[in-house]
C-alpha cells in the first residue's frame, strides 16, 4: 500500500525528490552532452505518442506523464474490457454508472478526454462504453488538462484508445478463446494480409458474453475493427479504419441500495454513514424490472491522408464520421422506504440518436531553427455534432429487499411517466491551434501550444408534459495554453516540468438545460514536475511525476438564494504518482505502480446552503496501487503471475456522508505455451472480497464488485 501525502507545503521537497529518485538510482557511463538530443536517444528509437498532439514526441520527450497499456500489458495482465485496463494504469480509477459504462475519473476529476484512434469526441461520457480489448493494440492515458491538443473539457486527462491496425510486414492470424465462471465466453480473432508491396488490409472480430455475476444479468458485447493501408507513393500514405461496435445488456445490473443497519440481515462495514449499511445478504439480487434493458450500436468510419511535401514538411487531414443509437429502458433508482419496508423504485427510457462529424487538417515541420532542431505543427478544426433524445421518468412498483417482485415496466403513457421531453441539439465547433517543440540544446527540449477555439450550441426541449418547448442556445470562445520543458539528463534519465491552461464546459453541452447554457466555461490550470529513467542497464523503468491541478467557475449555489445555481466554486487536486517496472531476470518481471491524489472543493455550497468546502469528490480515492509480477520456469517453460491491486476509500456524494472502505484484491495465473500461443488459468478475487467499487447517480446506491471467479484461455497465432 502506498502512503504518500502530498500538501502544498510539501510541493518543494517532493519536486527535488521527484528530480534525484531517478538520478540516484541510475548506473550509466558519464553523460556526453554533444552526442545525445531528446529526439534521438542514443539506444532506443523515439516512439511517437498519438495522444500528446501532433509532434511526434516520443514519451521521453513530453513534458507529462502519459500511462501506455499495451497488447503485451493486456495479454499478461488479462484485461478483459476497458474498466480492467484503466484500473491497471496508475491513478486511475474506473467503473460503471448506469447511463455511462466504463467511466473513469484521474486527478481527481470525471472530465476526462475520450479519442479514438486520436479523434476528438465531444462530451465523451455519452460514448463510453466497456469494450473488450481484442480489438485494440494499446491505450494511451494522458495525464492532465488537454484543452490545447484536443479541444475544451479533458481537465482530468484523456484516454487514446488506439485499435489494431494493417501493416506492410506480412500475412498474421491472431485467435483467443476464453471461458469462465458466469458462464463467460469470450471469442477473438483478427487477420492482416499484405495486398501488395503498397496495400495492407486488417479485421478484427470480437465477441463476448455473460450470465453476470447478479443474478438475471445476461449480457453480450461484439466488435469488428477494420483497417486498410495504401502507401500510394513514397510521399502519400492514405488509411482508413470502419469500426462497428454493439452491446446488449438483459435487465442490467444498476447497482444495490444501502439500508438501515437494523434492517440489514447481514450488515457489512464495507459503506458506512448515515446509519445505512451494504446488506451482502442482498449480493446477487437484481431490482431492476424483469424486461429491462440496455443496448447499444455505432459506426465510426475514419480516414487520413498523410503527404511527405518535402524534407521538412507534412500535411496531414483526418476526417471522421460516427453514428449510433443507444437505448435504455430500466429501472435505475431503489430508494429504501422507511415507512414501508420496501424499496421504491424510479423507471427510465431513454434513446439517444447521436452522430458527428469532424475534420482537422495540420501541416508539421521537422527541420531547424538555426543550429537547434525545430518542431512545428499548425492546423485548423471542424466539428458537427447533431443530437436527439426522447427522454421518460416515472415509478413503477415497490419491492422487497430480500424477496424482490420485480415484475415489468409500465406501458409507455403520460400516466406511468410524468416526465416526458424530447431533445435536439447541435453543436458546431472549430479551432485552430499551432504546437512547437524545439531543441535549446542536444539535451533540453521546450514544448508548447496555444488553441482557439469556439464552440456553438443549439438547442431545443419539447416538454411534452407541459406541451411547451424551450430553445436556447449559447456561443463559448476558448484560448488555451501549456508550455512545458524536457531535460535528457544522461542518456536514460530525463526531468520534465509544464504549465498548462484549460476550459470546460460547466456540464454536458448536448443535455444542457436553458440554465446551465447561460453559464461561461470553468477554467482550469495545472502544474507538473517530474522524471522518467531507464536504471540499471536498462532493467528498471521508473516515472515519478507531482501535480496540482485547480478548476474555477464551477457550479455552486448563490449563498444569498440557495434554490438557485450560479458558477463561483472551485475545486483542487494535489498528488504524486509512482510507476515503477523491473526485470530483475530475463524471465521475471515486476511492476509496482500507484498514487495519491488529494481532490477536495476548494468552495462548493450544496442544495439549502450548506457549505461543502473541504469535502471529497464523488468517487476519487486518495490512494490507489498495483503491484503485478510474473516468472516463467524454464525447464516447464511455465509461467506463474500474480496481481495485488489496492484502490483506498472514497464518498459516493459530494456531502460525503457515506464512505465506501478501501479494498484489496489478489489476482494470480499459471500459463504455457501451447499450439503457437499461450493457455491461461487465471482466478481473479481469490479471497472473494465483497467490496463496493462504484458508486451510481444515488448516493446510497453502490455496485458491489465481482466474487472470486476462475477462467481459462488460449491466445495466439494460427
Amino acid at each position: 500500500m502506498l502512503r504518500l501525502p502530498v500538501r502544498a507545503d510539501r510541493v518543494g521537497p517532493l519536486f527535488v525528490l521527484s528530480l534525484l529518485m531517478p538520478a540516484a538510482w541510475a548506473q550509466t557511463p558519464p553523460h556526453r552532452l554533444e552526442a545525445v538530443e531528446v529526439a534521438d536517444p542514443v539506444d532506443a528509437p523515439a516512439t511517437p505518442t498519438t495522444t500528446d498532439g501532433r509532434l511526434g514526441l516520443s514519451e521521453r520527450e513530453t513534458p507529462a506523464t502519459v500511462s501506455t497499456v499495451d497488447r503485451q500489458d493486456i495479454e499478461q495482465l488479462g484485461l478483459r474490457n476497458l474498466i480492467e485496463l484503466y484500473r491497471s494504469a496508475p491513478g486511475v480509477a474506473a467503473g460503471n454508472i448506469p447511463g455511462s459504462p466504463a467511466s473513469v475519473s484521474m486527478r481527481g476529476l470525471t472530465d476526462v478526454g475520450y479519442l479514438f484512434d486520436g479523434v476528438r469526441v465531444a462530451d465523451p461520457s455519452l460514448v463510453s462504453r466497456n469494450l473488450d480489448t481484442w480489438n485494440l493494440e494499446k491505450v494511451e492515458i494522458l495525464k492532465g488538462p488537454a484543452s490545447v491538443l484536443h479541444g475544451s473539457g479533458a481537465l482530468g486527462g484523456t484516454i487514446n484508445l488506439v485499435t489494431r491496425k494493417p501493416d506492410l510486414s506480412g500475412d498474421r492470424n491472431d485467435g483467443r478463446i476464453e471461458y469462465g465462471s458466469h458462464d463467460s465466453l469470450r471469442l477473438g480473432v483478427g487477420a492482416n494480409r499484405v495486398v501488395n508491396p503498397n496495400v495492407a488490409v486488417r479485421a478484427d472480430l470480437s465477441h463476448s458474453q455473460s450470465s453476470g455475476y447478479v443474478d438475471d444479468t445476461d449480457s453480450e458485447t461484439t466488435a469488428l475493427t477494420t483497417g486498410i493501408l495504401i502507401q500510394a507513393t513514397d510521399r502519400l500514405t492514405l488509411s482508413a479504419a470502419l469500426d462497428l461496435y454493439s452491446d446488449r445488456y438483459a435487465t442490467p445490473y444498476q447497482g444495490t441500495p444501502l439500508v438501515p443497519a437494523d434492517v440489514a440481515r447481514d450488515p457489512s462495514d464495507v459503506v458506512s454513514g448515515g446509519g445505512l449499511v451494504l446488506d451482502e445478504s442482498m449480493r446477487d439480487e437484481n431490482y431492476n424490472v424483469r424486461d429491462g434493458k440496455m443496448t447499444a450500436d455505432s459506426q465510426w468510419l475514419r480516414t487520413k491522408a498523410d503527404y511527405q511535401l518535402s524534407d521538412q514538411w507534412r500535411l496531414v487531414n483526418e476526417l471522421s464520421l460516427y453514428n449510433a443509437n443507444r437505448d435504455w429502458a430500466n429501472s435505475e433508482d431503489f430508494t429504501y422506504n422507511d415507512a414501508t419496508g420496501e424499496l421504491d423504485r424510479g423507471t427510465t427510457l431513454i434513446n439517444h440518436h447521436h452522430r458527428f462529424a469532424t475534420d482537422r487538417f495540420y501541416g508539421v515541420y521537422d527541420g531547424r531553427l538555426g543550429e537547434r532542431r525545430h518542431r512545428l505543427a499548425v492546423g485548423a478544426e471542424y466539428q458537427y455534432t447533431d443530437f436527439d433524445s426522447r427522454r421518460r421518468f416515472g415509478t413503477t412498483t415497490s419491492v422487497d429487499p430480500f424477496n424482490p417482485d420485480r415484475g415489468y415496466l409500465p406501458p409507455n403513457s403520460p400516466a406511468n411517466y410524468g416526465a416526458r421531453a424530447d431533445y435536439d441539439s447541435q453543436v458546431a465547433g472549430g479551432a485552430v491551434f499551432v504546437e512547437d517543440a524545439l531543441n535549446l540544446t542536444p539535451n533540453w527540449v521546450v514544448v508548447s501550444g496555444l488553441r482557439y477555439e469556439y464552440l456553438d450550441l443549439d438547442r431545443g426541449i419539447d416538454d411534452l408534459a407541459a406541451g411547451t418547448r424551450d430553445t436556447f442556445g449559447q456561443t463559448y470562445e476558448d484560448l488555451s495554453w501549456r508550455l512545458g520543458t524536457v531535460y535528457d539528463l544522461s542518456n536514460r534519465v530525463q526531468v520534465f516540468a509544464q504549465y498548462n491552461r484549460a476550459s470546460s464546459p460547466v456540464s454536458g453541452l448536448l443535455l444542457s438545460r436553458a440554465s446551465n447554457a447561460e453559464f461561461d466555461l470553468s477554467k482550469g490550470r495545472a502544474v507538473e514536475v517530474g522524471s522518467r529513467a531507464a536504471l540499471l542497464d536498462d532493467r528498471a523503468t521508473l516515472t515519478v511525476s507531482l501535480y496540482r491541478l485547480d478548476q474555477d467557475d464551477i457550479l455552486t449555489r448563490d449563498p444569498t438564494n440557495p434554490a438557485l445555481s450560479v458558477q463561483g466554486g472551485s475545486l483542487r487536486a494535489e498528488g504524486v504518482e509512482v510507476d515503477l517496472t523491473l526485470r530483475p531476470h530475463e524471465r521475471w518481471w515486476v511492476n509496482l505502480n500507484g498514487a495519491y491524489n488529494d481532490a477536495e472543493y476548494d468552495e462548493l455550497l450544496g442544495a439549502g446552503g450548506v457549505d461543502l468546502s473541504g469535502n471529497r469528490l464523488t468517487n476519487v480515492p486518495e490512494k490507489t496501487a498495483n503491484l503485478s509480477s510474473a516468472y516463467t520456469l524454464a525447464a516447464l517453460p511455465l509461467t506463474l503471475g500474480g496481481a495485488v491491486r489496492y484502490t483506498g476509500d472514497f464518498f459516493t456524494g459530494t456531502a460525503n456522508e457515506y464512505r465506501v472502505d478501501a479494498r484489496t484484491l489478489v489476482d494470480a495465473w499459471i500459463s504455457y505455451p501451447v499450439a503457437r500461443g499461450t493457455l491461461t488459468l487465471r482466478g481473479r478475487n481469490l479471497t472473494d472480497e465483497f467490496y463496493a467499487d462504484w458508486s451510481g447517480y444515488s448516493a446510497t446506491q453502490v455496485y458491489i464488485g465481482e466474487p472470486r471467479t476462475v477462467e481459462i484461455g488460449w491466445t495466439g497465432r494460427f
